[in-house]
């Protein structure tokens, strides 16, 4: 496997990984914008809507026409979120039968991108009001997964005013205010100004790659783009916080934060705690203590924070509180198993080699990994995890202080009988 990675053109960089292993070839290509409501509901719509139709193929049946000529190639629209940045854009896969199909598809590609169908020169209002609605829906179903809807409330509270507490989908205020003009305005800067991380897996060179990207990107006029960084996190201290809906089951999230550098470290930490059934978190706190119906623990690499989290019944949330800490004193104090640190270093490493077995881990690896300005490929980064020992771990868990407590219960003991979720 051969890995290449060049700035193109200003604020384009391209990354290709020769590799012969693979039937199917995939192309990224991610514009990057600096994170707020609103150019989080646009970087998630714009996608969407470019993706329904272009000048060429003006709507979403012609494109998958022209898809299904090439073999049934996929171009399809993604957005992210990774710390105070915000990616869109689109991952397109597809296979060489008797023909190479590069050519033919970066063209379609290109086309998605930047000829896409307009109405009196905008989007069209279709499009939209389709997507528009969509996302609005999505965003109010957001609710239904109760552990996810607590943990992004989490979120919010120990971010509060800072970029990264923004729901990487934004508002039904945010979606209810995008129209055809500002969303086509917002995209001719995307395409322009922001700086594009693209990313290319397969059978082709370096040199064939350069040559279709430079070629579609002609179809658009750059400016000079800005540098992504992330900015440097503001944290809530010793926040509390309780929201109760008409639910049975309640959820409880305890956030942390550490301003440790090595964030495998920090990783290994949280699978230790909370990463799997051999983690502190469900083999005492769930399986020994019956205080919880499900657990566990995850860490943010750009924010360095750590969430732990349980599903309980609500008159055990005082109780588990102590508890899931308990477990969390434990590693400050040294008191991690020998085949604690073994099970979630062989986790974390299973899925460190797993990698490069599939395209879509590798095009979300490398991303990461530019965003995070970490260019150590997964059997490096292996290999620094399988070094740690546990006294780093203890060290690592000293290092985190307290920040939000969170718990989203039943309706006993609110205020009325609403649906009691306050602003921050």
């Amino acid at each position: 496997m051969n890995m290449t990675y060049k700035e193109i053109l200003p604020g384009i960089k391209l990354r290709v990984i020769e590799n012969g292993r693979f039937e199917t070839n995939c192309i990224s290509i991610q514009f990057l914008s600096r994170i707020n409501e609103s150019v989080a509901t646009k970087m998630t719509l714009i996608p969407r809507i470019l993706r329904r139709g272009t000048a060429k193929h003006p709507d979403m049946e012609s494109l998958a026409a022209a898809l299904d000529d090439m073999y049934g190639a996929r171009i399809e629209p993604v957005s992210r979120k990774y710390g105070d940045i915000m990616t869109g854009g689109f991952v397109c896969d597809f296979v060489d039968m008797e023909e190479k199909l590069l050519h033919g598809v970066t063209k379609l590609l290109g086309e998605v991108l930047f000829d896409p169908k307009t109405s009196e020169g905008v989007f069209k209002d279709e499009f939209v009001e389709g997507e528009r609605a969509n996302l609005i829906d999505e965003i109010k179903t957001e609710i239904n997964n109760k552990m996810s809807y607590a943990v992004r409330r989490a979120t919010e509270y120990m971010f509060d005013g800072s970029p990264y507490s923004v729901n990487e989908l934004g508002t039904e205020r945010t979606a209810d205010a995008a129209d055809s003009k500002s969303l086509f305005k917002f995209y001719k800067k995307l395409i322009s100004e922001c700086p594009c991380e693209i990313f290319f897996c397969g059978k082709y060179s370096y040199e064939e790659i350069e040559k279709e990207i430079l070629r579609i990107f002609k179809l658009c006029h750059r400016e000079k783009p800005w540098k992504p960084s992330c900015e440097k996190p503001t944290y809530a201290t010793n926040r509390r916080a309780t929201e109760h809906l008409d639910i049975a089951q309640a959820s409880l999230v305890i956030g942390m934060y550490t301003e440790d550098s090595d964030i495998y470290l920090s990783k290994l930490l949280a699978s230790v705690i909370g990463g799997g059934t051999t983690s502190k978190l469900f083999a005492n706190v769930r399986e020994k203590k019956s205080l919880c119906y499900s657990t566990g623990a995850m860490f943010d690499s750009f924010q360095k924070s750590m969430f732990m989290y349980a599903g309980i019944d609500p008159k055990n949330a005082e109780i588990a509180e102590k508890a899931i800490l308990r477990e969390f004193d434990k590693c400050i104090h040294g008191d991690i198993t020998d085949e604690e640190i073994s099970n979630a270093k062989k986790g974390m490493i299973d899925d460190l080699l797993t990698t490069e077995d599939s395209l879509y881990s590798m095009e979300a690896f490398w991303l990461r990994a530019a965003l995070l300005a970490d260019e150590r490929p997964p059997l490096e980064v292996a290999a620094a995890i399988k070094n740690i020992d546990g006294a780093r771990l203890c060290e690592a868990a000293r290092g985190f202080k307290p920040s939000v407590t969170y718990l989203l219960t039943g309706l006993e003991g609110a205020k009325d009988e609403r649906k009691l979720l306050p602003e921050l």
